[in-house]
């Protein structure tokens, strides 16, 4: 696949990942054992979502971390996002209709957020916050992205 292809087909995949997530209720306010929602009949009862929450208008280092969020998973986990295992999601949490969210995990900035999926519910989450002191690195960077999302893969 070339690079432009495969930036389209991640593209399409996020979007797509971003309405299942949605649909059911991983970026849920509900705590998570009272999620009620149906699984998505296609995803597996394992996964990891990165989701990337940021400002409505952004400066250009909030572009640079979307990116290297992208393309770090992108280069780390290429067989995972094919499965389904692993996905990216970019969220406006200063957009109204995504308070529920903002609210639930605590966005207060622009953060990343790592949730650890399981039957289609959020077993765990955390925040991803060394991704602003390590964006002058990309490879320490993408190093520590690609950790955390391991980790959950992992169940560690």
């Amino acid at each position: 696949m070339t690079a432009p292809t495969l930036v389209r087909s991640c593209v399409i995949s996020c979007a797509v990942t971003v309405a299942a997530v949605l649909a059911a209720g991983a970026l849920s306010a509900e705590s998570p054992s009272a999620q009620k929602s149906a699984k998505p009949t296609a995803a597996p009862s394992h996964r990891v979502v990165a989701c990337y929450f940021h400002r409505t208008v952004r400066c250009p280092t909030c572009r640079r971390i979307s990116a290297y969020i992208e393309e770090g998973i992108q280069a780390g986990f290429a067989r995972e996002i094919q499965e389904g295992r692993v996905s990216v999601a970019m969220v406006d949490f200063q957009d109204p209709k995504n308070e529920r969210f903002t609210n639930f995990y605590k966005i207060t900035g622009p953060t990343l957020v790592l949730m650890d999926i399981r039957e289609g519910k959020v077993a765990s989450w955390k925040p991803a916050p060394k991704v602003w002191s390590l964006v002058g690195d990309k490879e320490a960077f993408f190093r520590y992205v690609q950790g955390e999302v391991r980790a959950y893969l992992d169940g560690k």
